[in-house]
Order: structure tokens, then C-alpha cells, then sequence
């Protein structure tokens, strides 16, 4: 078997290697063999290509394909988020993916290992600051360890930023032999070089100098105190979906910095359609990646409610009117839709609700009872069901 991105397995074995190993050389040895072959592999997982991975199912000759759609991961609820990213972002309308017969929780609901997936290192470090700034100071682990997130880069970036004078009488010296050559020049030209050379990493850990100054220090010294090396010690899991890649938690938060899709509708829906063409596959691989790393429950980012809306999903129900159509004191209950002041119509039946839903980052939509013409904008010439028929 030969996993998608094969050339990422190689570059763990050889990380100095710029070329790591010859992806044609290795698919010619396996394509060599006198045997039936299986090739393994999910193309939507494909979020090594700025490091020179290639898809490995798109590049060797095949007989049959065959595709397994069915997850035993996670249930259906989770599997339609998945599914709509497909969908929506990439075309995908066959093949959908299913989930299994558990339940699970798109809206808000927390179960076991809480893992927080971001795009970017950016977002750890936040959140790293966070966790460990509480008091008491929540217990982290870092998914892939400190070490290979580079608290100790940061630390010596930001050695970069003191004066050369001041280095070298508090003895700070950079300790990384490829930071060491900017000693002399100091961190703007580490910034040039890291411009010119589109490495957004080593911007990213600038970025985090450039915003914390002289609390870095400090803020390594209480990020490494907060975290746990074994993940079943720790309150929350935290790290880039790149290094959460193959596992799986009970819940995970899906972090706002991914790609953003804002709230449209109308005129706007053509406009965002062009904006979703032009975005780079990989960045939805990556969405797509952290929505599924999730068990039981998945914790969305707004961006992500607003991508299922594009798709019709908008958590809205029907129910029997009741006692809805007036609150505790008797009033009508006024709808919940953002800028309209209306309430509702006591003579309807049945009466459309908005869920309520909870965000990754822990703003909450409380969710409410539509009016009638609000109503009619999600359900057009639908919305007469939900009256009782005038008797004549």
C-alpha cells in the first residue's frame, strides 16, 4: 500500500533532505513488484503540497476504484459537516461521505478529550497563552510536543530582537545554528529574509515576538509549566490540524483562522461562489481535515456555520405553536432574526425555530422563533403550511 502523500512519509526520515527521496523512484519500485497492488488513500487529506507532496493515486495506472465513503468514526451529524465541505468547496456532489449509527453533537456539545485544531501556529501560541494565564492555569499538551512546535525558536527570535550589546553582556546567545546567522544582523533581517522567502512559519513565530516583546520569556517559562507530556493528563489538546493529522478526539473545536467565509446571501451568493473557486484546495483539505479528526461532538467556528448556510443548513425546525407565540408575561414573542421587529403571529399552527448553537470560541447563538415573513425567506411559497386555511 502507498499512502496519498507518499513523499511526507519520507521527509520524516529524511528532514534535511531538500528533495527527501525520489517519489517517481519509489513508485516505480513498488509498480516493479510481480503482485497485486493496493493503493490506500484520501485526496481531500492533502495538505502537504507546499512541501512538495504529490497525490500518489492521481500519478500510477489503475485497473478498478473503489470507494469507501462509509466512516466508523463519527455519526451522521458530523459526516454532513464533512460532506457539505466537499460539496460546497470542491465540487464534490457524489461519493458522499456517511457516518455510522452513533450520535453526535454539531451545536455546541462537549464529550471526553477536548482538542482545539487551528490553522495556523499563530492560533496555538494564543491559545497556549490563554489556557496557561487562567488560575488556575489549565493544564495543556500541545499536539506534537513543545519541542517540535519551537517554543525554543521563539525564544531565540526573540534574543534577535535585543541589541547585540545587550546579548551579549546577558549572555544570550541564539542557540539554533540557522537563527545564529542573523546574530549579527539582528531580527530585521531575519523578517527580509523570512518576506522574500514566503516562509510563513518563521513569520508566524516573528508575528508572536513582534506582539509580545519582553513578556516572551515569561510566557514560555508558564506555557511550559502548564503543559503535560502525556495527553490523557491534560484539560485540552491544542495544536495546527497539520500535526493533528491521522488522530481523532471526542470534541473538537474548529478554530476561526481557517478560511473565512462570511455571512451572504442574494446578489452576494454568485460573488461568494467565485471567491470559493479561487481559494487553494489545500486550504479546504485543511477544513476539512480538522472537521473530521472529531468522535462525538464538533464545536464550529462562525466561519463554518456560514460555509453550511451556503449549502441551505441553516439549524432551523418546525413545531407546534403552543404556548410560542407569547413569553412569560404574556407578550408576543418577537422574532429572533438579526434587525427584525416583528413578532409572532398567534394564528399560525406551526412555527419555524432556529436551534440554538455554540461557537468554537464560545460566543452563543440562543437560537428563537421565526416570524412569518422572515419564515417566508427560508421557505418561500412553503411557508403557507405552517397557517391554518381562512374558513370562507
Amino acid at each position: 500500500m502507498i499512502p496519498t502523500e507518499f513523499s511526507m512519509v519520507w521527509s520524516r526520515f529524511f528532514p534535511h533532505d531538500p528533495i527527501f527521496f525520489s517519489l517517481t523512484a519509489i513508485v516505480d519500485i513498488v509498480q516493479s513488484q510481480n503482485c497485486g497492488k493496493i493503493l490506500v488513500g484520501d485526496p481531500h487529506q492533502q495538505i502537504y503540497t507546499f512541501r512538495g507532496a504529490v497525490n500518489t493515486l492521481y500519478l500510477v495506472p489503475h485497473s478498478h476504484v473503489y470507494y469507501l465513503t462509509q466512516s466508523f468514526r463519527f455519526g451522521p451529524e458530523i459526516a454532513y459537516v464533512g460532506a457539505t465541505i466537499l460539496e460546497v468547496c470542491k465540487g464534490i456532489r457524489s461519493r458522499t461521505l456517511l457516518g455510522g449509527e452513533h450520535r453526535g453533537e454539531v451545536r455546541g456539545g462537549r464529550q471526553g478529550t477536548v482538542a482545539l485544531l487551528s490553522r495556523s501556529n499563530w492560533t496555538v501560541f494564543e491559545d497556549a497563552v490563554e489556557f496557561s494565564g487562567r488560575d488556575p492555569p489549565a493544564k495543556i499538551h500541545v499536539i506534537g510536543g513543545l519541542e517540535r512546535f519551537g517554543l525554543s525558536r521563539i525564544y531565540d527570535i526573540w534574543k534577535l530582537s535585543l541589541p547585540a550589546d545587550v546579548r551579549k553582556n546577558s549572555q544570550l546567545a541564539v542557540g539554533d545554528p540557522f537563527l545564529g546567522r542573523w546574530e549579527q544582523p539582528g531580527l530585521a533581517a531575519l523578517r527580509e529574509f523570512a518576506q522574500h522567502s514566503d516562509d510563513r512559519d518563521l513569520q508566524g513565530k516573528i508575528a508572536i515576538v513582534d506582539k509580545y516583546g519582553d513578556r516572551i520569556p515569561e510566557l514560555l517559562a508558564r506555557i511550559r509549566a502548564s503543559h503535560v507530556s502525556h495527553q490523557g493528563l491534560a484539560d485540552f489538546l491544542i495544536g495546527t490540524v497539520h500535526q493533528a493529522k491521522g488522530l481523532e478526539f471526542d470534541t473538537v473545536c474548529v478554530a476561526d483562522d481557517f478560511v473565512q467565509i462570511p455571512s451572504v446571501s442574494g446578489a452576494f451568493l454568485r460573488r461568494m461562489n467565485i471567491a470559493l473557486d479561487r481559494t487553494p484546495e489545500d486550504e479546504w483539505n485543511l477544513l476539512y481535515v480538522a472537521v473530521t479528526r472529531a468522535k462525538k461532538c464538533l464545536l464550529m467556528s462562525k466561519s463554518l456555520e456560514n460555509l453550511l448556510s451556503l449549502a441551505g443548513e441553516r439549524f432551523l425546525r418546525v413545531e407546534l405553536l403552543g404556548e410560542a407565540g407569547k413569553d412569560k408575561d404574556g407578550a408576543p414573542v418577537a422574532c429572533c432574526v438579526s434587525g427584525c421587529t416583528k413578532s409572532l403571529e398567534v394564528s399560525s399552527g406551526l412555527v419555524v425555530k432556529k436551534l440554538p448553537l455554540t461557537h468554537s470560541d464560545s460566543s452563543r447563538d440562543p437560537g428563537g422563533f421565526l416570524c412569518q415573513a422572515c419564515t417566508w425567506l427560508f421557505f418561500g411559497s412553503l411557508t403557507s403550511l405552517t397557517s391554518f386555511p381562512s374558513i370562507q
